[in-house]
């Protein structure tokens, strides 16, 4: 029986983006089992037609299997990797998936959606299967992260000490004599994120990165959106960590650091380092990785990127577009002149409840350069959005802690319209007891008669599995956070500092500035765009038994609308 640890922490100062800060180690939860077989140093030919796990496809070649590699990282700290490659002479290109999952781990059922026969159950956690890549002349190489199972060093997430453990890992790979020297990334959520930190710091023998749905900026992005803290998530992986040693507690640091500091600014990825070609996936209901996949493509130096934009869930996406992924891979590992520098740029999909969803229409950049930033104006004497504010000031209560209180404004189009790229939503708020207040956001398409019609994803790890409806795209900001950065914040895109708290004073309205998730969405002639404004989280969280995140919502707040105070939602509209 695995052995629960006890709850002693361990502080560590660091020197963090120039910033002294103090990190909070927690043991990790628990002892490796025995569904851990070990360190266990073999080397395996597994026969074509093994089926490696109940269930899963038949391999379609001999594979080597090398189990339980050590790496060395630069600090001296062991790691270990299974790597899994054909059977033959000359070296081949490489694929690194890196994450804290356990490359042990019986990922077969992991990925909802995807059929097990479809798999070769050889695969890490929403890494790339090595039963398709294999066949095809490349080895997969899956280490385990720093800290976890029997891995030396304390466990780091998403900061510059993964980008430096990445950095090592990918030119140890590309020293092995069985490796060409090229090294790819691949991988969905966590592995994506770790691509984007490793590639920022541009390896010598990283040639190709491919980050299926990730994110950024942990602050601004996961764990606390809107500078509202919100790390249900976090602590349900957190729980599942094993290993000796101890792992960095983020819940922790969110109540030693609450702003923006040193700390969390390790951990928004320098995008603008990144030069290596490279291959971003996307998509528009992901609660984590939405807002900041598309801005990753815009912000990352590389002179040959690709973004693509799906209609699907993550793990679905993955695994259909292997071929894509292969001929991108082909080019740029293993330099064979097939069509993929032809590829669009952009391939986008543009959602359309109770209608046919457009994939992969070529577009040349992200956002779209012919979008048309219009302003929605709040009506609050009709309920309406208008193009032109109100002449008269008038103010509108909600209720923010009851849960089921919310002001709809509706604008119905009167022919085809489309909506493509970020919006952001300006409101003048004012409490009327509280010193804060928590705003939560939802721009939608409704219907003929009024009724939503969210984005329905089948195969989504939320809802039970049948198929998560996703009040999207949606955004969260808390007042006493709102300040701006001006060099960074554009209509669409607000971004705050997050570095100072500025309290209400009740009864004095001010700007609210709500960044929301991006959005590719088509309205029919007679449906309509409905902006909801609450105090709660619509949307259900990744399991059911999380909590929604607390909010310091208390009483009645009031939207301005029209005369000096004009509330707006700005929307990039595109016309063809």
């Amino acid at each position: 029986m695995d052995k629960v640890r006890c709850a002693n922490q361990k502080i560590v100062p660091e020197l963090l983006e120039g910033e002294q800060v103090e990190v909070v180690y927690d043991p990790l939860p628990v002892f490796p089992g025995s569904e851990h077989p070990g360190v266990r140093r073999e080397t395996l030919l597994l026969k074509k037609g093994t089926r490696y796990q109940e269930g899963s496809a038949p391999l379609a070649c001999d594979m080597i299997f090398d189990r339980d590699v050590p790496i060395e990282l630069r600090d001296g700290i062991v790691v270990f990797a299974d790597v899994i490659r054909p059977v033959c002479q000359e070296p081949v290109p490489a694929i690194l998936a890196y994450s804290p999952y356990g490359k042990h781990i019986d990922s077969l059922h992991l990925p909802w959606g995807v059929r097990d026969d479809l798999l070769s159950g050889l695969q890490k956690q929403e890494g790339p299967d090595p039963g398709f890549w294999v066949p095809r002349g490349y080895a997969v190489v899956q280490p385990d992260a720093r800290g976890v199972y029997y891995c030396g060093g304390d466990n780091r997430s998403f900061g510059s000490s993964e980008a430096r453990d990445g950095y090592d890992m990918v030119e140890w790979t590309a020293a092995q004599s069985w490796c060409s020297g090229k090294v790819g990334m691949s991988g969905n959520s966590y592995l994506a994120v770790a691509q984007f930190l490793v590639a920022s710091l541009n390896p010598p023998h990283l040639a190709a990165i491919a980050p299926w749905e990730g994110f950024n900026d942990v602050y601004r992005q996961t764990s606390f959106c809107g500078g509202i803290a919100d790390f249900g998530f976090q602590e349900k992986v957190d729980s599942g960590k094993q290993g000796f040693g101890w792992f960095e507690n983020l819940p922790a640091m969110a109540k030693r650091y609450p702003l923006m500091n040193g700390y969390w600014a390790d951990k928004r990825t320098k995008l603008e380092q990144i030069t290596v070609p490279a291959y971003i996936v996307a998509s528009y209901v992901s609660n984590f990785h939405t807002y900041g996949t598309p801005e990753s493509y815009g912000r990352i130096a590389s002179r040959e990127k690709w973004l693509r934009i799906h209609n699907t869930h993550e793990w679905t996406d993955l695994y259909e577009y292997q071929e894509d992924l292969c001929k991108f891979f082909d080019c740029f590992l293993k330099g064979i002149e097939n069509d993929w520098r032809s590829t669009p740029p952009v391939r986008l999909s543009v959602l359309n409840p109770g209608g046919e969803d457009v994939v992969n229409r070529p577009e040349p950049d992200y956002p779209l350069p012919d979008a048309v930033e219009t302003n929605f104006y709040l009506d609050n004497g009709t309920g309406q959005l208008a193009l032109e504010p109100p002449k008269e000031e008038e103010k509108r209560a909600y209720v923010t802690d009851d849960r089921k209180s919310e002001l709809v404004y509706t604008i119905r189009f009167q022919e085809r319209t489309e909506i493509c790229g970020y919006l952001g939503v300006h409101l003048w708020v004012e409490t009327e007891e509280a010193d804060d207040l928590d705003v939560f956001v939802y721009a939608l398409k409704s219907d003929e008669g009024g009724s939503l019609m969210p984005p329905v994803v089948y195969g989504a790890p939320f809802s039970g599995f049948e198929g998560a409806k996703l009040y999207t795209p949606c955004g969260r900001l808390r007042a006493s956070l709102r300040r701006l950065d001006p060099g960074q914040s554009t209509e669409t895109k607000p971004f705050h500092t997050f570095r100072v708290s500025e309290k209400l004073c009740p009864g004095v309205p001010v700007r609210m500035d709500v960044p929301l998730r991006p959005i590719g969405m088509v309205y029919e002639k007679g449906q309509a765009l409905t902006l909801i404004i609450s105090g709660f989280e619509k949307n259900k969280p990744e399991w059911p038994d999380m909590e929604p995140a607390p909010t310091v919502n208390k009483g009645n707040a009031f939207i301005y609308s029209g005369g000096g105070r004009a509330s707006y939602v700005t929307a990039p509209l595109i016309c063809r």
